[in-house]
């Protein structure tokens, strides 16, 4: 449906949009934007009710729900969907021209915070290799990870690749589980089995959408694409001690690209990495997303280019990220 002839959704509306999706109720999405309102309306907290009127009026402006469910837990409708990705591109066009524009010269590659596992031994290589730096790298947070960051990067990681620029194919991640290694003997989880037997407490950072809504593991307790790695780091902590001694079914899913510094023997496996194990979630075949590196047009230098070799290389030395 078309949307009305009224004035569009401006920059703080988007952001209302965003949190209610986040939150999925107008009670939290308030509390959430408060210390970021804007100053015409820091004079009074920012109800729940102001939510609730900014809602309305972005569905108006649509012409239909963006939103279904009840009011405590509020699920994007598939136009809400569309809506979500517009606003995304919104919020972030105005965050790039507040932002000055680097000054050291470097083509600039932005990724997502568990991107580091190689992005930070490919600067390494490229240092040693030139003496000097050859990039610098922004690790962005999930909801400025998109295409608009192309406007000022040289380089963007992510799935899918993004419109507009030459894409290289990094690795294929797949879908992973945790499990305690002594009450789950099987090498692989199915999803039906997941879904019906288990907890699962998602993290799908870097996860396409269309891809975590197909799998049925965006509504999981606990389920987010938006969450730094640091949310993670904890999830896994506490699981490994909470159920050291006694299992309750909880089970923590997540991309192996995700999972990967989790695993016995990598920089974070911890305590306990030993006695638990991450296996591949299947259906009918492992559930698989490709990474890519996108390269800007303009971009093609050969800082650019050396930067892109040496990801490359990086990505390939990675063990256990699942898919080839």
């Amino acid at each position: 449906m078309a949307v009305s002839d009224d004035v569009a959704p401006d920059e703080w509306e988007c952001r209302v949009f965003l949190a209610v999706a986040e939150h999925r109720q107008h009670t939290k999405a308030a509390e959430a934007l408060s210390p970021t309102r804007p100053a015409h309306l820091r004079d009074r907290p920012y109800a729940r009710q102001l939510v609730g009127k900014t809602i309305a009026r972005i569905e108006r402006w649509c012409g239909e729900p963006l939103f279904e469910g009840n009011r405590g837990q509020l699920r994007l409708t598939e136009r809400g969907r569309e809506f979500e990705k517009a606003a995304r591109s919104v919020v972030g066009e105005y965050e790039l021209m507040r932002r000055a524009a680097p000054s050291d010269g470097l083509p600039r590659l932005a990724c997502l915070p568990h991107h580091a596992a190689f992005v930070a031994p490919a600067q390494a290589r490229l240092l040693e290799r030139f003496g000097r730096a050859r990039i610098a790298v922004e690790y962005l947070e999930p909801h400025r990870h998109a295409a608009s960051e192309l406007h000022r990067h040289a380089l963007l990681i992510g799935s899918p690749a993004v419109p507009g620029g030459r894409s290289v194919r990094l690795y294929t991640a797949r879908l992973e589980a945790m499990v305690p290694a002594a009450h789950f003997p099987g090498v692989r989880l199915a999803l039906p089995e997941l879904l019906r037997r288990y907890r699962p407490i998602a993290h799908l950072t870097g996860v396409p959408e269309e891809r975590r809504v197909a799998w049925g593991l965006d509504r999981a307790p606990g389920a987010n694409s938006g969450r730094p790695i640091g949310d993670t780091a904890g999830a896994v902590l506490r699981l490994r001690h909470e159920t050291a001694a006694r299992w309750d079914g909880r089970v923590l899913v997540a991309p192996s690209d995700v999972a990967l510094p989790f695993k016995s023997g990598m920089e974070f496996g911890g305590r306990y990495a030993d006695r638990f194990k991450w296996v591949p979630v299947v259906a009918d075949a492992p559930l698989t997303f490709e990474v890519h590196l996108t390269v800007r047009p303009s971009g093609a230098d050969d800082g650019v280019e050396a930067a892109v070799a040496a990801v490359q290389t990086a990505a390939r030395a990675l063990p256990h990220l699942g898919g080839s």
